[in-house]
């Protein structure tokens, strides 16, 4: 495999939905297949191969099926950018990966709306979509993120449960660009 920055390897849609479905629990590639089943399988051995190679997964286990070696895949590290992962990363690479986060965020969204009713209750299901333009200083924006991050562990370390469902929260935050007075 041709190097590949860690940024490439997770901004990309098959792989980030790969190491979302690998941050539950260790899986074989039947497995992921199942919870990925618009992914073509060789389009999923083509990215795990590459996961693989690029350190983000390892094999946890092997075992012999049918006369096949199974392997069951797990995260070999968290699947985030560090500020030392980015600090290279030009402009216009930072909008070609914002796109492609962009790109699977609707490819998400439509997935939900395609396994929904012919009129979705977004109230119901506690979905949607919104914006809120507000005024921060650095340090209570770093309140902010931090009791944020705190909240999400607690909720994020819960385990399958009956009645609970699987749900993705993303964030974009930035600043605006408008003159100050």
């Amino acid at each position: 495999m041709p190097n590949i920055s860690k940024a490439d390897l997770l901004i990309h849609p098959v792989r980030l939905q790969i190491l979302q479905a690998l941050a539950e629990k260790p899986l074989t590639t039947q497995e992921i297949a199942e919870v990925l089943p618009t992914v073509s399988q060789p389009s999923l051995y083509r990215h795990l191969k590459m996961l693989l190679e690029g350190g983000m997964v390892t094999v946890s286990e092997t075992r012999q099926v049918r006369g096949i070696q199974e392997k069951r895949y797990q995260l070999a590290q968290n699947p985030h950018l560090s500020a030392e992962d980015v600090s290279g990363i030009t402009k216009e690479q930072h909008l070609h990966y914002f796109n492609a986060y962009v790109a699977s965020l609707l490819k998400g969204f439509a997935d939900y709306l395609e396994g929904s009713p012919e009129k979705p209750d977004l109230l119901a299901d506690q979905t949607g979509y919104t914006e809120t333009a507000y005024y921060a200083t650095s340090e209570e924006m770093g309140l902010f993120l931090q009791k944020l991050l705190e909240a999400i562990k607690v909720v994020a370390s819960n385990p399958p449960a009956p009645g609970r469902r699987r749900r993705k929260l993303a964030i974009i935050s930035h600043p605006l660009s408008v003159k100050e007075d």
